[in-house]
């Protein structure tokens, strides 16, 4: 019998092989899409702090967008009130509670202002008295049109507006990348390395698409990748508009798409995790229920329906859900952690304590550890147990846990398109 190429060999040996029992974890922030030019949290501070009303535009039902190119909105004076309030609100809070200093605008903590406003009754007579002025100014008359209404479509664009920034088209992409994703070389080669022998766990602190993207599209890497999300079975559909040009002529054409949800079925090596949810994941409250299914909004989807089968008529049709216009995603310093216990949510955050102490190592890319909920977490989970943590940042965070472990850390001094892979390995190993 002729003996077979050691190529053949190799890939039969591997697909005999049992799945691994090692887990490893991953942890990444903002600085993790530096090396992708994604804007970054200061960055989104500077964008926010400097709004005018002129910046954005107000679609149907009070979906908001950054302008980025040269559309102009038909119906931006019947927007007018909604994105001049938005300009003016950002102003006032400068004005009042950064001391007129705009570089002390931070989005997270003025995104908990307005929320303990709305919520927890706080701040009332500052905002009040910014309303009755701002409603005088324009001449503005009617009970209704009061703080609470103002805030609450307030909300509604700035959760918006935050996601428009984070947005990238190429992240919704079907390519294949085979020597690694651009600036990401010795991380792919790293993540190829390790899902050879172990469950790998990476958790996300970031709203951005630029992991899920990676992670679906390298080649080596793909074929391990699931994020708790299924289209299989999926009764869930978006409607997509396209114009096309045929002969010269403008041509359009709308279509559904099935959409994922949310099943929270991790089977493949690579489990992916955004702790602090998504730009594309959407909440979908169904009627007659309080509790909502979370889906993947896929781009250019519009609508969102669901397929149900009417019994009376005995045949399947689409019913209309209610969906929130702002993505699934967490911000504040201090909103956010009152909601790790929401279902969605909580889920995610049983799996980072999990695994967190199922695994000996941790890498951690771009985070600052400057997030008290995360890092209780990492010290009661992980740290306290006299684990290690490699941390890949330009410098050294300044927080209590490296002052209290640290002993415990290794850090790079360069960032993750500096950091090369026998840096990793050598941790590892």
């Amino acid at each position: 019998m002729p003996e077979l190429p050691k190529k053949l060999v190799d890939l039969i040996t591997e697909a005999k092989k049992p799945e691994p029992t090692n887990e490893l974890c991953f942890l990444i922030g903002s600085g993790f899409s530096r090396a992708d030019h994604m804007l970054l949290v200061g960055d989104i501070n500077k964008k926010l702090r400097e709004l005018k009303e002129s910046d954005f535009f107000l679609g149907q039902e009070m979906s908001a967008w950054f302008y980025k190119d040269d559309f102009v909105d038909p119906n931006q004076k019947i927007t007018l009130f909604d994105r001049r309030f938005a300009e003016e609100f950002v102003h006032f809070y400068i004005v009042s509670e950064c001391q007129s200093n705009p570089e002390k605008f931070n989005y997270e903590v003025f995104f908990d202002y307005f929320n303990e406003y709305l919520y927890e009754k706080q701040h009332k007579d500052k905002v009040d008295k910014f309303v009755e002025e701002h409603k005088a100014k324009y001449n503005i008359t009617g009970n209704f049109e009061n703080g609470r209404q103002y805030l609450s479509r307030f909300l509604n664009i700035f959760n918006q507006l935050v996601a428009s920034l984070l947005t990238t088209a190429k992240y919704y992409q079907n390519i294949s990348y085979t020597g690694g994703y651009p600036n990401y070389e010795q991380f792919s080669r790293l993540l190829k390395q390790v899902l050879k022998g172990n469950i790998v766990h990476v958790h996300s602190l970031n709203h951005d698409m630029l992991f899920d993207h990676l992670a679906s599209t390298v080649s080596g890497i793909f074929e391990f990748f699931s994020d708790g999300f299924t289209e299989l079975n999926s009764p869930y559909f978006g409607e997509i508009r396209q114009a096309h040009k045929i002969n010269n002529e403008d041509f359009y054409k709308t279509y559904k798409v099935r959409l994922q949800y949310f099943n929270n079925q991790y089977k493949s090596r690579l489990r992916f995790y955004k702790l602090h949810g998504s730009v594309d994941t959407y909440p979908l409250y169904l009627q007659g229920t309080d509790e909502s299914v979370t889906i993947k909004v896929d781009y250019g989807v519009g609508e969102i329906f669901k397929e149900v089968l009417n019994k009376e008529k005995g045949q399947y049709e689409y019913v209309y859900p209610f969906s929130n216009k702002y993505p699934a995603y967490l911000t504040g310093t201090t909103q956010k952690i009152k909601r790790y216990e929401d279902p969605f949510f909580a889920e995610l955050f049983n799996h980072f304590k999990n695994n967190l102490q199922s695994s000996e190592k941790l890498i951690v890319i771009g985070y600052g550890f400057q997030d008290k909920g995360i890092n209780d977490l990492l010290e009661a989970n992980f740290l306290s147990s006299g684990k290690r943590i490699f941390v890949v940042d330009i410098k050294a965070p300044e927080c209590d846990l490296l002052k209290k472990y640290p002993d415990q850390f290794t850090i790079t001094g360069t960032g993750i398109a500096e950091t090369h892979f026998d840096q990793y390995m050598e941790f590892l190993n």
